[in-house]
């Protein structure tokens, strides 16, 4: 049962890295913008750890608290409800 809690992260953390990189590739050529609020859904799905990292990999949002704060929280918070759903 275990592994099928981890395929939602594994999906959710390749859709958001992707965003985030289609993110800032958007803001340096000056187009369309992938909105926060969906990156932050994205994260809150069980992409958090994934998109932490390649954000700050890519310097993307690190100066905002919502992303550098709230994407290891919610990291922390699905590592937690793992631990508790395995058991």
């Amino acid at each position: 049962m275990e592994k099928y809690l981890l395929i939602p992260l594994a999906v959710f953390s390749v859709i958001g890295a992707a965003a985030a990189v289609k993110d800032k590739s958007a803001a340096v050529r000056g187009e369309r913008r992938v909105p926060e609020a969906r990156l932050l859904l994205y994260g809150l799905l069980g992409g958090a750890a994934a998109e932490f990292i390649v954000m700050a990999a890519i310097r993307h949002k690190t100066r905002k608290k919502r992303f550098m704060i709230g994407l290891p929280m919610m990291a922390a918070a699905h590592f937690i409800l793992f631990l508790f759903l395995i058991k």
